[in-house]
């Protein structure tokens, strides 16, 4: 059923289209069915040359609605600028022309910016790839946030390998004048990556931004498609989203964390470049390799419980690793400086809660041997037998040497 929110606005969709004559069909389909109906779509031919620009002159025939742009091959950034140009709605949402959504996406987004009074709407994904379907979310649990309260979270979930907020510009709903504002600013070489550029722009702005659990958005993993191809010029474009990012990051109030989230993303995908996309070999088997590690549950013939004592970088990168640990159990998480670490979300308790938690162990969590020796000492000081601590020097490009 077709749905008019009171005194709706009007909102545009913006499609950037590059030879997806193949899927143009489902995607405009799914479009003009949407429950919200105060809409435009602009349809962006970027110099396809196979007949995407046919299939949308059929559509615009058939609905005013419609309008088309049409330009040389120019790239994603400038089909993006040109649809912003030429719209008129208080709103833009993007739909990626080999995507589609389901009917209530633009209704559902349009009564949440309007009722919470934010300045962008993020919602959740459907990936679709071939015979099978998987969710994905944003990090950030739902709901309403100034983007200056949660920006350490927004590029890396709590330091974590997953997107606080999903770097995609689709499945999110913008106010026009501000994402226009945005995409001027964003050069047209931006080719890999844009969806990050411009999705980074916006949240850095200290806006408000509401993250919702709704999901009806199919972002559709092709074979073919430019994310799946060799490209031999991916470093080259990974550089020029990199300069953008860091230019961007460097006016943030929480640059060194950013730009640490920035440097570590540029890891994975100079990694990835590497195995996948330069062209470098053809048999499917990765140049680059982690090394194997030892689950240090094999020592164990049970379950053992372990309190984690350090919660700076030695002991968060131990608490990921003891999650795959079958045979060991976090039974506690504990810090001198566990309200720093209370604020920023993590279960972290004082080091007196050791006397009221059940244990095999005490896994202390620092580089250098000195520092446990101070820590070993005061928790014997407290009544802990020696035998019950447990140290290993961490090993990694990082450690000191004693």
């Amino acid at each position: 059923m077709k749905t008019d929110i009171s005194n709706a606005s009007l909102a545009s969709v913006i499609v950037p289209i590059y030879n997806t004559q193949g899927y143009l069909v489902r995607c405009i389909e799914s479009i003009l069915n949407q429950t919200y109906t105060n809409m435009e779509i602009i349809l962006v031919n970027d110099g396809s040359t196979d007949d995407s620009l046919s299939v949308c002159e059929e559509y615009a025939r058939k609905d005013v609605r419609i309008q088309i742009v049409s330009q040389p091959n120019q790239g994603i950034i400038a089909a993006k600028k040109a649809g912003i140009r030429l719209c008129r709605g208080t709103y833009v949402m993007f739909v990626d022309s080999d995507d589609w959504i389901e009917p209530k996406l633009l209704e559902t987004m349009v009564r949440t910016i309007r009722e919470r009074g934010c300045s962008l709407v993020c919602t959740n994904v459907y990936m679709d790839y071939d015979g099978s379907t998987v969710e994905k979310r944003n990090a950030v649990p739902a709901g309403t946030y100034e983007t200056r309260s949660i920006a350490k979270d927004l590029f890396y979930y709590k330091d974590t390998d997953h997107y606080g907020i999903l770097p995609y510009s689709v499945a999110k709903l913008f106010p026009r004048d501000m994402l226009k504002e945005v995409l001027n600013n964003l050069r047209n070489d931006i080719r890999y990556a844009e969806d990050k550029a411009i999705v980074f722009s916006f949240v850095f702005k200290n806006i408000k931004v509401c993250f919702t659990d709704d999901i009806y958005y199919h972002y559709c993993v092709r074979n073919g498609s430019a994310c799946q191809s060799e490209n031999q010029d991916y470093l080259v474009e990974l550089t020029a989203f990199y300069k953008y990012a860091k230019t961007l990051f460097d006016e943030h109030e929480e640059r060194e964390h950013l730009l640490r989230q920035l440097g570590k993303y540029l890891l994975s995908e100079t990694r990835y470049a590497i195995d996948v996309k330069l062209g470098l070999t053809s048999s499917g088997k990765s140049i680059y390799t982690e090394p194997y590690e030892l689950d240090p549950s094999v020592f164990f013939a049970q379950k053992k419980k372990m309190i984690l004592y350090g919660a700076g970088k030695v002991g968060a990168d131990y608490r990921k690793r003891m999650a795959d640990c079958a045979n060991l159990e976090l039974s506690g998480w504990v810090d001198k400086n566990y309200e720093k670490y209370q604020k920023e979300g993590l279960d972290v308790k004082p080091v007196e809660c050791i006397r009221d938690t059940e244990y095999d162990y005490i896994l202390v969590a620092v580089r250098k041997r000195e520092i446990f020796q101070e820590i070993m000492k005061e928790l014997t000081d407290m009544g802990i037998a020696e035998n019950d601590v447990i140290w290993g020097r961490p090993y990694g490009a990082q450690c000191e040497t004693d």
